[in-house]
């Protein structure tokens, strides 16, 4: 199966599949922090130009036309700290997880940072996303100081690109 990463609006056909999906298994995963059935909406219109260039950028990963994961990279906004960009919406689909997808998403967003002439990477996770935080680990990431008050966040990772 070929997988294809591209960069997309957040508000694209694509984007929003993707963003959808994201929070739809964030809403599954941890229902008591999303009681309002309009809570996915309200998420995907808070948040779509924050990763759109020159803010930022979103890329979304596709196998035979179907969106089976996303990723996006922050590069400016009052808790990104100078000099890094923010790694946000994380994700890839159940039914491909352990196939490597998550690393090529880090990789190239890796890729664009250092072509944005960034110096490291931050991203924040939650306590129960064991896998993610071993991904990160292997990455190159390192556990660090919180670097934001997102009160969903349990774990903050840095990583420096030069």
């Amino acid at each position: 199966m070929e997988i294809v990463l591209a960069p997309v609006r957040p508000d694209s056909p694509d984007g929003l599949t993707a963003l959808r999906a994201y929070a739809g298994e964030l809403a599954r995963r941890w229902p008591e922090k999303a009681p309002k059935p309009e809570w996915s909406e309200e998420f995907l219109a808070d948040d779509p130009m924050a990763l759109t260039p020159p803010s930022g950028v979103f890329v979304v990963a596709k196998a035979d036309e179907q969106v089976v994961g996303c990723a996006g990279l922050r590069f400016e906004g009052a808790d990104v700290p100078p000099g890094a960009g923010e790694v946000k919406r994380m994700w890839v689909d159940p039914t491909i997880r352990g196939q490597g997808l998550g690393r090529r998403l880090l990789a190239h967003l890796t890729d664009l940072a250092r072509e944005a002439g960034l110096r490291r990477l931050v991203l924040d996770t939650a306590e129960d996303l064991a896998a993610a935080r071993a991904l990160y680990v292997r990455e190159g990431f390192v556990e660090t100081e919180p670097y934001n008050a997102n009160p969903y966040a349990h774990h903050w990772f840095t990583r420096d690109l030069w």
